[in-house]
Order: C-alpha cells, then sequence, then structure tokens
C-alpha cells in the first residue's frame, strides 16, 4: 500500500480518496447545514453556540431563507456537488429528502451528494428514501453500536458507504476497532480527522486532559495519533482507503479555494482577488468633478452612497482613499478596512 498526498498540508492516503473528498479538495464542495439539533451529546462537538441546538439552515455559511437560495450560492460556487451536515441532519428528514431531489433535479444526476450522520435515526425506510431521491454517499461518524447496526444497513443499498470520526490523542487501538470493524462490514472507506479546539468543546476537551497546539486551534497528538494509525494499516497489508484530513486543509485550502471560485463568479468591475479575499478602494476625499467623471466612464462606481473603484485605480488619483478587504459572499462579508 502507498502513502500518497502531504500529512503535514492538505492531508495523505492509502488507496483511493472518496469522491466527495476529491471534489473537495479541488474546492467544488459547497457545504449544507441542515440543522443545529442532534441527539448525540459528543464532548469534542466543534459546532459554534450560534448552530448548536437551533433548526436554522445555511448554505456555505449563509442562511437558507428560501429553497432558490441554496441553487444560487451552489451555482455562485461552481459546485459539483454538496455535502450535507448538521447537527444530524435525519432529524429534519423531509426537509433532507427534498433538498437531495431539488439539487439533482437542477444540476442533474452527477450532481454529486454526500451526507453525514450518526445513524442514530435511520431506518431501511429512509435509506431507500435516500437512495431513491439520488443520495451518492453517506458518511457514518461513528459513535455507538447504533452507528454500528446503520451501517450494516447501508451496505446493502447501492450507496458509497464511509467512515468519519476525529482522532482523539492517544486512541490508537479505538481507532484501530473502527478500522476492523469497517473492513468487516464492507465500507468502502475511512476518513480521519484531526480533532479541533472550538469555542463550545474548549472546556470538555481541557477537562479530559487534552491541550491545543501553541498559537492553533487542533489538539496536540491527534495527528501523530493519525499517522500511527496509517502506519499499523500499512503494516499489517490492510486494504482498506484510509484517509487523514488535518484541521489545517479547511481553511489553507478548501474553504480558500471554493472561495475563490465564487468570487470569480461574483467579481465586481472595481475588484480584485487576492487569496480568496476580495480587494476595493472607498474614495474618502476626492475633487467633485473628477469624480463625477470617474463614474461617468465607467472607472468608479456608487455603491449605498460610497464610490468605489478598483485600488490600482485610486492609487494613481490625486484623491484620499481606504482599502476593503471582504469575503466574496452575497452580500460581501467585509474582514479589514485600512
Amino acid at each position: 500500500m502507498k502513502l500518497e498526498g502531504n500529512c503535514k498540508e492538505y492531508g495523505c492516503w492509502i488507496g483511493e480518496l472518496a469522491q466527495g473528498c476529491k471534489l473537495c479538495k479541488e474546492g467544488f464542495k459547497s457545504v449544507l447545514f441542515i440543522t443545529g439539533l442532534c441527539l448525540e451529546h459528543c464532548y469534542y462537538c466543534p459546532i459554534s453556540p450560534e448552530r448548536r441546538g437551533k433548526d436554522i439552515t445555511l448554505i456555505n455559511d449563509i442562511r437558507v431563507k428560501e429553497d432558490i437560495d441554496i441553487l444560487l450560492e451552489v451555482l455562485l460556487s461552481k459546485s459539483k456537488g454538496v455535502g450535507i451536515t448538521g447537527g444530524d441532519p435525519l432529524l429534519k428528514f423531509d426537509r433532507l429528502l427534498n433538498y437531495i431531489k431539488m439539487l439533482k433535479e437542477f444540476f442533474g444526476r452527477s450532481f454529486h451528494i454526500h451526507l453525514y450522520t450518526t445513524g442514530l435515526m435511520l431506518t431501511d425506510e429512509k435509506l431507500s428514501k435516500l437512495v431513491d431521491a439520488g443520495l451518492d454517499e453517506i458518511r457514518f461518524h461513528i459513535t455507538g453500536n447504533h452507528s454500528w447496526k446503520a451501517l450494516k444497513r447501508a451496505v446493502e443499498y447501492p450507496i458509497d458507504v464511509g467512515i468519519e470520526n476525529p482522532v482523539i490523542p492517544d486512541g490508537l487501538n479505538e481507532f484501530k476497532k473502527i478500522i476492523l470493524n469497517g473492513l468487516k462490514l464492507g465500507v468502502k472507506f475511512i476518513n480521519m480527522n484531526e480533532l479541533e479546539f472550538s469555542e463550545s468543546n474548549y472546556d470538555k476537551l481541557l477537562m479530559r486532559g487534552l491541550r491545543p497546539k501553541p498559537g492553533g486551534v487542533v489538539a496536540i497528538g491527534s495527528e501523530d495519533t493519525a499517522l500511527k494509525v496509517i502506519e499499523w494499516v500499512i503494516n499489517e497489508g490492510l486494504h482498506i482507503n484510509l484517509h487523514y484530513c488535518p484541521a489545517r486543509f479547511k481553511d489553507k485550502y478548501q474553504y480558500r479555494l471554493r472561495l475563490s471560485l465564487r468570487a470569480k463568479t461574483t467579481l465586481k468591475p472595481y475588484e480584485v482577488l487576492s487569496n480568496g479575499l476580495v480587494k476595493w478602494a472607498e474614495l474618502t476625499e476626492c475633487p467633485k468633478e473628477l469624480t463625477s467623471k470617474l463614474i461617468e466612464y465607467g472607472i468608479a462606481f456608487k455603491v449605498n452612497n460610497v464610490v468605489v473603484i478598483s485600488v490600482d485605480i485610486a492609487k494613481k488619483l490625486p484623491c484620499k482613499y481606504r482599502i476593503v478587504e471582504a469575503l466574496p459572499l452575497t452580500p460581501r462579508r467585509i474582514l479589514n478596512v485600512y
């Protein structure tokens, strides 16, 4: 078995990546957060207080008010699929089913959809409906016997079935059991995620003796344990598609790539794209006649009573200005002004 990728940067794997991971790696996956409701009580759950236990729906961190919001955001992001997460999406099954059908009808059968769940609420009836609606891949977060029972059901259906769990530091033996059991049941892939500290799980992780890396949000020992799991799989000669995804991949690669694709689609005449962010200048002091001419010739634009222009042109004008950096969302989410 050959180890591919870069474990310290964008992740590493043995065998073949899951299709959902392949698209995510290129920035072609949108994230559909169905609901913050969940019946599990995982101490390491990183979901923010703004989402945890709340029945809200977001697409790429944008609040969904109507179904069309999902379709437009996926279009603007140039996504070739979505990952559906929560909470537990199965707690809002009718909504989940409706979104899968809607996405498949709009974007076509090749549009890839994968779902995260612990399997607590999964039944054969629900599995059948999900597959009929067009679900391509289901990833089980193993939290107990109910997860294994649900997974055992799922492998009987024409759908890619995998496991995705965070790697608990010093949890080598536990993950070995997950892999051996997954192999026995016939899962297609197993994903290991680096354990992250967040606002909502920080105290609970500390209480269990875990510590974050200096200046970071990941748990000391999580990556080391994942690498030991990979070494064990190779040494044992186990034939399994195994993938380790470091926390830094999400921000440095996946999130930035998705934002860059969205920015290219929605880039305004006065904006420039830089590292997944958009940048422009706002004129604060400028001769009135010059400002009028800039607007007349389509060089500058008036947006919400503010005159905006490209940074490069602003630097050449006898005007005072400020530079604005923002996430390329709709509306733009301003991060820095200087």
